[in-house]
């Protein structure tokens, strides 16, 4: 193996794990935690794992534990901040969102009972907490100790940095202090280090009942998961495939990889989750934010799916669902049309000239509907017709759901919410993790889905998405569930109707899913185009032909994956 790529698979996949690799001398021991001392900087993420001498728990957790976080008692080593997030919000970024939470144990998992993403009343941060562990550690005596994996997510976008919490508890019911520590993101214009260590407090609970569909559900989902390998093992399993290779042969840095993977006859062949302190111990619950794959996985798959319930609803006209856009310009454009980012209406052609722009990030940052719905409506003037010019807005997206969530509402009654035509017909079908339980809203009485934006992850999540459009067909016990017309397109299956460059000749983009040309890659005779979801910063997920999935999430601003595309034309040919 050369040597450049032999650094760079101990780099992005390293040899060893964040279980049970600790050093034998913890820091954050029973005697830091039962301290008054401060932790003056980050630690290993050892530190928050179960390590080889460990032993099965001997207390039980179960209540409410609420932290006492103060932005003063916060450590935070700023690495990027391109759009000065810290000049802006000043403490309120080191301020942990109100903490006061549920957990029930159930043997080594100490699940928490409010999941998914927690709006808080913060004005940068809302929450996420998912499954931990609890063990006996030889040193900490009679108390047990505890951890759970959590991100910040910014409240009116999709940035996510991962962290965890560790504490101890014993049989009377007492606490320690709560470490707590970020080390890593999905997110190209804000990265940090963020650590410390604050009072808690803990009420004990009986919560078996309460707990009890949270424990099945937990259950469900973890057999629904694909069997699990690490990617390292491609080599092993398809001779000539070097894995080593994806994202480093493209340019992705090691330093901004969250994680990566390729699925291949149902097997998830996934990297570890690097941090700037080690592997992330929790890699398989890692919260992983959408970002623009939400254009395919909500406002795609939901336009497909009321296509299926009421045929020829994609082909309303937008003026007729939105009343604010109710002007002459927008005559004539459909809801098809803004999915399709083709509504004729657009500052500039110029390949993400608009979507760049200062109004449009704006319109993202924004968690107000009266405002998006202002500039998505009111921005733009009309410069083609409608299908026929590609010009990328996230706001056209954005309009495409209130579309769809204003005519759910005529059609059903005021509170019918657009979420739920995705949420029980399919992620609940699928056993999806309670990360898919909502999508981001503004912060305001409408609550309006954000549509382009604003979903939240695990891996196994978006590979299993991912496999029942491909694969599939979008079927739920054996019943196609989508449009047909619409995800054949969408997976370039169909060649009916009218399709357009995405700002090259080699890059389609249909029904919210992008498609590109592997053909002069591969050099096949004729066109080879793989759907692919993708999201900004550095967010793919392909579709390949042949049945294989690639993924990954980085934030180094590169969105290329040709290595990928020769593994899985090596493992099975692409060109036809």
């Amino acid at each position: 193996m050369p040597i450049r790529f032999a650094l760079a698979i101990l780099l992005i996949f390293p040899v060893t794990g964040g279980a049970g690799e600790l050093a034998e001398t913890r820091t954050l021991d029973a005697a830091f935690l039962l301290s008054d001392r401060d932790l003056v900087e980050p630690v290993s993420m050892g530190e928050f794992s179960v390590s080889t001498g460990s032993s099965d728990p001997v207390n039980e957790f179960s209540g409410s534990l609420r932290l006492s976080a103060s932005p003063q008692t916060a450590h935070i080593d700023v690495i990027r901040d391109y759009f000065d997030r810290m000049a802006v919000s000043g403490d309120s970024i080191r301020q942990l969102p109100e903490f006061d939470f549920r957990f029930v144990q159930r043997g080594e998992d100490l699940v928490p009972l409010e999941r998914g993403v927690q709006r808080r009343e913060h004005p940068y941060w809302e929450i996420i907490l998912q499954p931990g562990k609890v063990w006996n550690e030889p040193g900490d005596e009679a108390w047990t100790r505890a951890a759970i994996p959590f991100a910040l997510q910014e409240r009116n976008a999709s940035c996510t940095h991962n962290g965890v919490f560790t504490w101890l508890f014993d049989a009377a019911g007492r606490v320690s202090r709560v470490a707590y520590q970020v080390s890593s993101e999905t997110c190209p214009y804000f990265k940090f280090n963020l650590w410390g260590i604050v009072p808690a407090a803990f009420e004990r609970r009986d919560l078996t009942a309460e707990a009890e569909a949270a424990i099945q559900r937990l259950d469900r989902h973890r057999q629904s998961r694909l069997p699990l390998r690490p990617v390292a093992q491609l080599a092993d399993d398809y001779p000539g495939v070097e894995p080593q290779r994806f994202g480093v042969d493209e340019g992705v840095k090691p330093e901004d990889t969250t994680v990566l993977g390729m699925v291949v006859d149902g097997v998830h062949y996934r990297s570890d989750c690097g941090t700037r302190h080690g592997p992330h111990p929790y890699c398989n619950s890692l919260p992983l934010p959408s970002y623009s794959t939400a254009k395919s996985i909500f406002a795609g798959i939901a336009l497909m799916r009321l296509e299926k319930l009421h045929p020829g609803f994609s082909m309303t006209p937008i003026s007729a669902l939105i009343d604010e856009c109710a002007s002459r310009k927008w005559r004539g454009v459909t809801i098809a049309d803004a999915l399709n980012m083709a509504t004729g209406l657009y500052d500039s052609a110029v390949f993400n000239a608009d979507e760049d722009a200062s109004p449009q990030v704006q319109f993202i940052f924004s968690d107000s509907h009266e405002e998006k719905l202002d500039f998505a409506c009111n921005h733009y003037k009309r410069k083609s017709k409608p299908g026929r010019k590609w010009v990328y807005h996230t706001s056209d997206t954005y309009l495409v759901g209130v579309a769809m969530a204003n005519a759910i509402a005529d059609d059903q009654d005021s509170d019918a919410d657009l979420y739920d035509i995705l949420l029980d017909p399919i992620w609940r079908n699928l056993d999806l993790s309670p990360l898919l339980d909502d999508t981001k809203r503004t912060y305001d009485d409408y609550a309006q889905p954000f549509t382009g934006y604003g979903l939240t992850f695990e891996s196994d999540d978006i590979v299993r998405i991912a496999r029942w459009l491909n694969e599939d067909g979008g079927r739920i016990d054996n019943e196609v569930v989508l449009d047909k017309d619409m995800l054949a397109a969408a997976m370039q299956r169909a060649t009916n109707g009218r399709v357009l460059e995405a700002g090259s000749p080699d890059l389609r983009y249909r029904h919210g899913f992008w498609a590109f040309n592997a053909s002069e890659i591969l050099g096949c005779k004729k066109d080879a185009w793989v759907p692919f979801m993708s999201g900004f910063g550095g967010i793919t997920v392909a579709m390949f032909p042949n049945g294989i999935i690639y993924y990954y999430f980085s934030d180094g601003y590169i969105h290329r994956w040709r290595s990928a595309i020769v593994a899985s034309n090596q493992i099975r040919r692409l060109c036809s």
